[in-house]
């Protein structure tokens, strides 16, 4: 993701976490803000954001940076190597991520927390995945947080940041 293969690990490992937002269908009620804290339905939220998780995958190991960037706040944070700030600085990191990307993705989220006005949430896991370095495969771990905020409706990555290492 970050020009190198190392970099790639802690992309990756952020993708995984963050990334994954499965698109919503469109509904009549789609672009309604979210809910106050009295009728806001935790569980639901925090299922659309570990179903966003899964998808980021599906995106990464399918090559497709398109359906990646739909998740990211236009301001949003990634740190690994470097520090990459908005849409246009992640949507090339991830074009060089997915010429090599990797396989045998497994993620585990181990929960996702809400703001008190639930406006904002975070989630974070483990994450492991094979890649090449140099032509060999190689298995690496790790972890993951993602920062998402409720942008009319929808959760949006503000900021990520993943530990990955073979």
């Amino acid at each position: 993701m970050r020009n190198t293969k190392g970099t790639l690990f802690l992309a990756v490992g952020i993708v995984l976490s963050f990334g994954c937002n499965k698109p919503t269908p469109a509904t009549a009620d789609s672009a309604t803000p979210a809910a106050t804290s009295s009728t806001f339905d935790e569980k639901a939220a925090a299922a659309e954001i570990v179903a966003a998780d899964s998808a980021f995958v599906r995106a990464i190991t399918a090559k497709n940076v398109d359906s990646l960037m739909p998740y990211y706040d236009a301001s949003a944070v990634s740190l690994g190597k470097t520090v990459l700030k908005g849409t246009s600085a992640l949507r090339t990191s991830y074009n060089e991520a997915v010429k090599s990307p990797p396989r045998d993705v497994h993620f585990e989220s181990k929960g996702v927390n809400f703001s008190n006005d639930h406006s904002m949430a975070w989630d974070y896991g483990t994450v492991s995945q094979t890649v090449d370095i140099k032509g060999k495969p190689v298995k690496t771990s790790g972890t993951f947080l993602n920062v998402w905020k409720n942008v009319d409706g929808r959760w949006k990555i503000v900021a990520e940041i993943g530990s990955v290492t073979p």
